[in-house]
């Protein structure tokens, strides 16, 4: 597919930042530029592109290691110079950070401009809706489940290593009202690759029920450290591959309490919700080639060449060992922007969770926070959450 010039703002300058920006500036008529409301990380991306070009190296079990060397047109911490006849503005980076940006850059904000969530994650669409408020029919919101691709910064602002790429990633979007610069779902496409191929359909709800890391990542922390001790250990504990077959259970519930819930909204409401899918049939779409056994969902989990080493997240004890850090994205942002919302959207079909208020009541404690009290989304730091009960959504016409 040919396209004319893509004029492209990854904000974020984190993992998935620094793959999207090698891919997408290595293709033929891109016009990518990166920006981060970081002063500090902008001098550093820029210092790191004079001494050399940003090279990508991507893994895919089975086959040669391919590599990627290009450049963006634009490193900056300076929104109306990224923002300039911009045609997408992809945020790749926190969800806690979306709202900081989004407000930055609603001046900036034109008709026809298409707003991606790479991944969204949970209440992306609910902090457009009130962030951009009287702009959101000027725009096309798409959101999608998660990032394209495994992958980790080896130095920053130069190097980044894609440790897998899923084959299919699924997304929705809500049109503007207005002509949109270019055609969402192919000019994104185009700026990823061939892979993974954009599944893009149904209504937003049921991408953020499928933002999995949601449930998948807090059932393993909730796995690994709910009857720890409290001592220190010499090593941090592998996070996927230390999953158990009673962790795997945990999370094939939590799993079936989501689809559940977009059970019930499509037979109250119609809406699409289709793709929400119990997150087995999750793995087999996106990892059908890096996945060894596939017998169920543990097995999957264990042998994804994509996951393998990858530890908890730790930090250092006194004595330099190693302890949970209950301040990672894991839990700081898989909470509030993920399980929480999706606990909160649960509550207004009527679905009762009890896998995921086991894991949110006991990731809520490890926090010190309060968002799920005497069984609702009612807790002090809801304000803070992207539950639809932040906003005030709190009937199924509301969150539609």
């Amino acid at each position: 597919m040919t396209l004319d010039s893509i004029k492209l703002v990854i904000c974020g300058s984190g993992n998935g930042a620094h793959a999207f920006a090698g891919i997408a500036s290595s293709l033929k008529g891109t016009d990518v530029r990166v920006l981060t409301l970081s002063r500090e990380r902008a001098a550093r991306w820029n210092a790191a592109l004079q001494k050399r070009n940003l090279e990508i190296i991507l893994h895919r079990k089975g086959k040669e290691q391919t590599r990627i060397v290009s450049k963006p047109v634009l490193v900056t911490n300076n929104p109306s110079k990224a923002m300039e006849n911009v045609d997408l503005l992809v945020l790749v980076q926190r969800a806690a950070d979306h709202r900081g940006y989004l407000e930055v850059l609603k001046p900036y904000i034109t008709p026809g401009i298409i707003v991606v969530g790479l991944p969204g994650c949970p209440g992306f669409e609910f902090e457009a809706r009130h962030v951009l408020s009287d702009l959101v029919g000027l725009c096309t919101i798409m959101n999608f489940e998660s990032l394209p691709w495994a992958c980790r910064t080896t130095e920053f602002g130069s190097k980044c290593t894609v440790l897998g790429t899923k084959e299919t990633l699924h997304g929705c979007l809500k049109m503007a009202d207005v002509p949109v610069n270019k055609d969402p779902v192919a000019t994104l496409q185009y700026l990823l690759g061939p892979l993974p191929q954009l599944k893009v359909s149904g209504h937003l709800l049921s991408v953020q029920l499928m933002s999995t890391n949601a449930y998948l990542h807090t059932s393993i922390m909730y796995g690994q450290w709910e009857g720890w001790d409290g001592k220190a250990f010499d090593q941090p504990p592998l996070f996927y591959n230390g999953l158990t077959e009673a962790v795997a259970n945990l999370l094939s519930g939590m799993s079936d309490e989501v689809v559940k819930t977009a059970k019930v909204i499509t037979e109250n409401s119609g809406a699409d919700m289709s793709e929400v899918v119990n997150i087995y049939y999750w793995y087999m779409r996106c990892y059908p080639e890096d996945i060894s056994d596939k017998t169920n969902l543990y097995t999957a989990i264990q042998t994804n060449a994509a996951y393998q080493g990858l530890k908890h997240p730790v930090k250092k004890s006194d004595d330099g060992r190693y302890l949970p850090d209950f301040t990672h994205r894991y839990m700081t942002e898989d909470i509030p922007q993920g399980l929480v919302v999706i606990r909160g959207i649960a509550e207004i079909v009527g679905v009762e969770t009890p896998n995921i208020d086991k894991v949110l009541l006991w990731s809520q404690e490890k926090m010190g926070k309060e968002y799920l009290v005497n069984s609702k989304i009612q807790g002090k730091d809801v304000e803070k959450s992207r539950a639809p009960q932040r906003y005030g959504f709190t009937t199924l016409e509301s969150i539609l």
